[in-house]
């Protein structure tokens, strides 16, 4: 008899090959797992805001007030909307004017009757929503943003309207008339200069039974209050704001708008 293998450990080699099993196989699992882990969501806006030496979340601030406060002029990738606002991205005009001085446009907005608005719509002072500094300058990094100096300037021929007045001067369109200008000046943008409507914005005017409808009072009270996008009786999907985005307006020019929308109908 051999004592030598009375000695011998049983579990030995299971051991051994348990040790094996775990040594090659634990290794192909961890790789299996690393892969399978999703990876961490990069922000669409990291690398340009690295660029730009700005916080991320500064660009993507910027971009969701300038998307609820602005697109509806100017379009949700700042491409322009016909007949409002003029297209911002890869602009001239954002490019040639320093922060300070879009600060300044945004903050006081832009009057149909300014030498400079040669669109003849209003362009409503801090987004018509009453936008903090901190926003706005959210918003002008987010303009920066979405500007490629390798491309070439955006055209913005088609929002320059030229119309002359009795003398052969140009002016901008019809400021004349009881509540003319502050129609041009609050509504238009949404209704048309003429009360013709604004596809995908704002209803006509100039032949609406609504307005038929309406008292005089009744139409300056529905004014003052504007109709939010969640009303059941906003069929347009767009928010009517509140005396047009201009909180200065009074009763008194509210009655002037209401003249002249009663006047579209003559």
């Amino acid at each position: 008899m051999n004592p030598g293998a009375e000695s011998a450990d049983p579990y030995k080699w299971p051991a051994i090959g348990t040790v094996l099993f775990f040594g090659l196989t634990l290794p192909v699992l961890l790789v299996v797992v690393a892969w399978a882990v999703p990876k961490p969501r990069v922000h669409p806006w990291a690398e340009v805001a690295l660029e730009m030496g700005v916080p991320t979340l500064t660009l993507a601030h910027g971009e969701a007030t300038f998307k609820s406060s602005c697109a509806l002029c100017h379009g949700q990738d700042g491409e322009g909307v016909a007949r409002l606002g003029k297209p911002l991205r890869n602009s001239g005009f954002v490019q040639e004017r320093s922060d300070t001085e879009l600060f300044s446009l945004i903050a006081q907005g832009r009057m149909p009757g300014d030498p400079e608005n040669t669109t003849g719509s209003l362009m409503p002072a801090r987004g018509a929503q009453g936008l903090s500094d901190e926003k706005i300058g959210e918003v002008i990094a987010y303009l920066r943003a979405i500007q490629d100096r390798s491309a070439p300037l955006v055209s913005v021929e088609d929002w320059i309207i030229e119309t002359v007045d009795a003398d052969g001067g140009e002016r901008v369109a019809g400021l004349d008339g009881v509540g003319h200008d502050l129609f041009i000046s609050s509504c238009s943008a949404c209704h048309g200069q003429a009360g013709e409507g604004m596809e995908g914005l704002g209803k006509p005017l100039s032949a609406s039974d609504f307005v038929a409808s309406k008292t005089d009072e009744e139409l300056v009270t529905f004014i003052k209050m504007g109709r939010p996008i969640w009303d059941a009786e906003n069929t347009t999907g767009i928010d009517m704001p509140s005396k047009g985005g201009n909180p200065a307006i009074t009763d008194e020019q509210l009655a002037d708008i209401v003249t002249f929308i009663r006047g579209l109908h003559e």
